[in-house]
């Protein structure tokens, strides 16, 4: 088979790009029969060729010029898809090109948009392009992998597709993140970041539904009922269509003990996630909250919103709280950070309950889907 792999998105920092990248690096572990084309963007300085890293000859990169997002997607992107005489195309995120007349398997991760469109979904032409797409995506899909049971009861009842056309294959773990990190280097990452008291960690793009500025209001609270002499540390890029969070993150009474990293890489995330005294998630929504799995491999006591998928992904491996209360989440935090035997329970619980998730395991179910397709 002659499959592409669309991974325009990989480099960018965003939970899809990672979902792809250790995707096709499992796939190329495992498959040495088929043909993969793994299709990235023009622009050199944006990717390194991934398969420049991976060891099989048959993966190969091949640049295109549609960006993600784009018009370009919708036309361009069909004919650079079609003259690679493609078998199956795996779309990793629900953006495949409407007119696209190949077979192809759809990956949805989420369907946030549809709850909380924000900057990028308020003018009401983008809304409806990002319904009608991501309608087209489901209904012409061979097959759907949702990345969560609640996603796909999310699709089911959103779009009215067969249950039996969905599959359910939970993302995996990084081993860098299980392997955590050694004290030195945790306090060279800390260094780096300017980080000088315990912490309390988070991983995410700032946008509406990641709730950052209940958040800083928790922390407010955390530093002045509580007393804990502590930083928030906010890992992740600052989106400019919410310029709003930003503004409402570092009102906060306590900001100077707020530290906003931006982008981290990823040898420098296992460190971070280790050195915190507690991981929180307090997001509104998710489609599976794979950064709380990861703050569970590095052995790290999560506390998370009290949300069906959150509740699905981290088990008992998480304390959980009302995300919309911030001071139930600070009392829930404060409950970590005061409490070591409630902290040491919490981080062996979630390292238990990571070990279910295993990005292998991910990569045979998606080639069994390509191969079911064809």
């Amino acid at each position: 088979m002659r499959i592409g792999i669309d991974m325009r998105m990989a480099g960018t920092g965003e939970g899809i790009a990672r979902y792809a990248k250790e995707l096709v690096t499992h796939l190329a572990a495992l498959d040495c029969e088929n043909e993969y084309f793994l299709l990235i963007s023009e622009n050199p300085k944006s990717q390194i060729p991934i398969s420049n890293q991976i060891p099989n000859p048959n993966f190969q990169s091949i640049r295109v010029k549609s960006k993600y997002y784009s018009w370009a997607e919708q036309t361009l992107f069909v004919w650079e898809l079609m003259r690679l005489k493609l078998d199956l195309v795996h779309f990793t995120s629900f953006n495949a090109p409407v007119f696209y007349p190949g077979k192809f398997a759809v990956t949805i991760h989420d369907i946030i948009h549809h709850q909380y469109p924000g900057g990028k979904k308020s003018r009401v032409f983008h809304r409806l392009a990002y319904r009608f797409v991501i309608w087209a995506s489901v209904k012409r899909a061979g097959r759907i992998i949702a990345v969560s049971q609640k996603t796909k009861e999310d699709i089911v009842n959103s779009f009215r597709v067969p249950r039996d056309k969905i599959s359910l294959i939970y993302e995996g773990v990084s081993e860098n993140f299980k392997r955590g990190a050694e004290s030195a280097e945790i306090q060279t990452i800390k260094n780096k970041y300017n980080i000088t008291k315990p912490y309390i960690f988070f991983v995410g793009v700032w946008r509406q539904y990641k709730n950052l500025p209940r958040l800083a209001l928790a922390f407010d609270i955390l530093k002045e009922k509580y007393e804990k002499d502590c930083q928030l540390v906010l890992a992740g890029k600052m989106d400019s269509f919410y310029p709003e969070i930003k503004k409402s993150v570092f009102a906060a009474r306590n900001a100077k003990d707020i530290i906003a990293t931006g982008y981290v890489s990823d040898d420098d995330l296992p460190g971070l996630y280790k050195g915190a005294k507690v991981f929180v998630i307090p997001s509104l929504i998710e489609g599976f909250g794979l950064i709380g799995v990861e703050a569970q491999a590095a052995g790290t006591a999560v506390a998370a919103s009290d949300i069906p998928v959150l509740n699905e992904v981290l088990g008992k491996g998480a304390l959980y709280f009302n995300p919309n209360d911030e001071h139930d989440m600070a009392e829930k935090i404060d409950a970590i950070l005061s409490n070591d035997e409630l902290a040491a329970n919490l981080s062996a619980s979630g390292q238990e309950n990571s070990k279910k998730y295993d990005w292998e395991t991910a990569a045979k179910k998606t080639l069994e889907i390509y191969r079911q397709i064809i």
